[in-house]
């Protein structure tokens, strides 16, 4: 053994000593039997904390809540298009809807031509839907850059998105006119 390796391994070994010295002093840790119970709930899996979650209810909130009704006459708010100085935006989600697959006979090359410019249309349609929405959403945020005197280089990256955005949107639209 070489003379670097064998101080290599002295110290590699002095700390191992030394850590495992470390925890051997330590006091043990003092946890009353409620946080215990807790720690033990939080390192089940979730079917079995379900099963368990009676145990941890103390006495004192063992009476079920009052459920709490609104008001027949209240309608969901609509979507804000105004752009809130403290909300992030979060897109909306919705449940995804599987693209119908091809039905017809694949060794019939015309008729799967026709099934793909189809769905080709369609997410052509799609896009040009959506332009708008999100046009309008750059242009409150513009608006807001505007007011809060941001730097004159992302106002106009913000005007060159839009324009992009609407110049692919007549593109698309002449494509499907064709």
């Amino acid at each position: 053994m070489g003379r670097i390796q064998a101080l290599l391994l002295a110290l590699v070994l002095g700390g191992l000593g030394y850590g495992l010295w470390t925890l051997h002093t330590l006091s043990p840790l003092r946890v009353n039997s409620e946080k215990a119970q807790q720690e033990h709930l939080q390192t089940l899996p979730v079917g079995s904390v379900t099963a368990t979650s009676a145990v941890a209810l103390s006495a004192g909130s063992a009476t079920p809540p009052k459920a709490v009704t609104a008001p027949a006459n209240l309608q969901p708010d609509a979507p804000s298009q105004e752009v809130s100085d403290d909300a992030p935006y979060i897109p909306p989600i919705s449940a995804a809807t599987p693209k119908p697959a091809y039905q017809g006979d694949l060794s019939d090359h015309q008729a799967y031509l026709a099934h793909q410019s189809a769905r080709s249309a369609q997410m052509k349609q799609a896009y040009i839907a959506a332009v708008d929405k999100k046009v309008e959403r750059l242009e409150a945020l513009l608006e807001k850059g505007i007011r809060h005197k941001l730097p004159p280089q992302q106002l106009q990256e913000a005007r060159e998105k839009i324009q992009g955005l609407r110049a692919m949107q007549t593109q698309l639209r002449r494509e499907l006119a064709q």
